[in-house]
């Protein structure tokens, strides 16, 4: 990928255009606002952002070794040290 690329060519995503009704994604033909459950503007819904890794000023213990940690990576809901981690 070249460094000229535009963020369309990352996936889906990017659409500044109204629909063709004149309404916005959370409006209605009426120009009431909609609920849409689980999605944006018609599409679904991004997953939630999960954090990769955490930094505490206290040491903590890692799940599997035990061995205190200031920076703990993220795994199936674990906090790790990053020998313990799969990379």
């Amino acid at each position: 990928m070249t460094r000229d690329a535009s963020l369309t060519e990352f996936g889906v995503g990017g659409d500044d255009e109204e629909p063709a009704d004149g309404t916005t994604g959370s409006e209605s033909p009426d120009g009431e606002a909609t609920a849409e459950s689980g999605t944006i503007g018609g599409r679904d819904a991004p997953d939630p952002v999960r954090p990769t890794s955490r930094w505490s000023v206290d040491p903590r213990p890692c799940t599997d070794c035990g061995s205190q940690i200031q920076r703990a990576w993220t795994e199936d809901g674990r906090l790790l040290c990053s020998d313990c981690k799969d990379w």
